[in-house]
């Protein structure tokens, strides 16, 4: 019966009920929605810098990443390569050489990070050869062909068979010079890596710096599981103790705090806005116990304990809160659903954020635990909004309530 008394009461006010009702729809979509488009960001950026940049974990001399200096190579470095990409899960693996160097055209010079790459190896780490937007991967130029990004190619005004100079230091110290010419143009859509980053033949540059061809600086290797990258690239730093083996998320500036910070960025958001929501519901019901004064005074008078009341108070707390609670979230659920088959597109603002390494068309996704946890907590505030209105109802004097106006 108090179930049925609470159902009713709540649609007795129809119109500021559905007020509280589309108060908590809207935002518990605002912030699941919120949630999923942060996420699904994240997790892009995620499968960039795996799929693009540093794969699932990389092994260096100790001194190598701090200096980047060329003399910091790993010897025999193609035998360690072979052996690591036996294991298991390894799918694929690149092995670099890299020089910080300066590249020079007729209208331009500059600093670039020049990647010296086995073509078969790179374009299975990284799909290089799918970024190409002009030429050919490594064909057509049989000496000393190179790939530079489409933003290279404006800022140093080069197109297909132009010829640019890259000036390096080999491993005698001495400066050495070699002309490349640009076989293909590459836009990989992450303006960080497309500023700094050409693509020349290792087997070029090992020549040009008098590094021995099974001496590498870098060796990438990509998995087929992303949770794997730290546990592996821990077994195989203790195995390899005199090199360095990192995961990706310690070779990307900031990507550990980015994915320990998403974790957290669903309940915080959602806290936010429920915890706004929750004064606004406290305010409705207060106001709905102040209007029925004599009527739960006259409740009171002809038996009704003090329990039921505290609990019918509650009732209708908790069924505007479990209408508008998962009417926000079915809402928030389709809304996810329809941009993460679609692709929300940030217009202008994405190619601001293409400059900071993070895609233009993103593709929302929320975790199914994601959202059992938005309805506990939609729960528990809904627990909390409902004491203090049936407190509040409890103090009420039964005699005083029943001449009340």
């Amino acid at each position: 019966m108090i179930t049925k008394i609470a159902w009713r009461n709540i649609w007795r006010n129809r119109v500021r009920s559905l007020v509280v009702i589309v108060a908590l729809a809207l935002g518990l979509w605002a912030g699941t929605f919120t949630t999923g488009f942060y996420q699904g960001m994240i997790n892009q950026r995620i499968d960039d810098v795996i799929a693009s940049e540093m794969s699932h974990f990389q092994v260096h001399d100790t001194n190598f990443r701090d200096e980047m200096q060329i003399q910091y190579f790993i010897e025999n470095a193609l035998d360690i390569q072979n052996e690591i990409s036996q294991k298991e899960h390894i799918v694929a693996s690149s092995g670099r050489v890299v020089a910080n160097s300066m590249m020079g055209s007729a209208n331009k010079n500059g600093a670039i990070k020049f990647n010296g790459v086995d073509a078969e190896e790179e374009n299975a780490v990284t799909g290089l050869s799918e970024k190409l937007v002009e030429g050919a991967y490594f064909e057509g130029v049989k000496r000393n062909p190179i790939l530079v990004s489409a933003k290279m190619a404006e800022e140093y005004k080069l197109k297909l068979r132009s010829k640019v100079v890259v000036t390096i230091q080999d491993l005698n110290g001495d400066i050495t010079s070699a002309s490349f010419r640009v076989v293909g143009i590459y836009k990989s859509g992450n303006g960080m890596l497309d500023a700094t980053n050409a693509y020349a033949r290792r087997s070029d540059i090992q020549k040009l710096i008098g590094m021995q061809p099974s001496d590498l600086h870098e060796i990438a290797f990509l998995l087929d599981n992303h949770d794997l990258a730290e546990p592996m690239a821990n077994e195989f730093q203790d195995q390899y103790t005199e090199l360095e083996v990192l995961p990706w998320m310690d070779l990307a500036t900031g990507m550990r705090y980015m994915v320990e910070a998403g974790n957290t960025f669903a309940i915080v958001i959602v806290a936010i806005i429920l915890i706004a929501l929750l004064f606004s519901v406290i305010n409705t019901m207060l106001m709905a116990v102040m209007e029925r004064t004599r009527e739960i005074g006259m409740l009171m008078a002809v038996g009704l304990n003090r329990n039921k009341i505290f609990i019918m108070i509650m009732l209708e707390t908790l069924f505007l809160s479990l209408i508008g609670g998962p009417l926000g979230l079915l809402v928030a659920f389709s809304f996810i659903e329809y941009y993460g088959a679609n692709g929300f597109d940030l217009g202008a603002m994405g190619e601001t954020y293409g400059e900071l390494g993070f895609a233009a068309v993103v593709y929302t996704e929320l975790d199914p635990s994601a959202y059992l946890t938005i309805t506990i907590m939609v729960l528990v505030m809904a627990l909390l909004a409902s004491i203090y209105p049936a407190i509040k109802a409890l103090r009420l004097n039964p005699s005083e309530a029943i001449r009340k106006i």
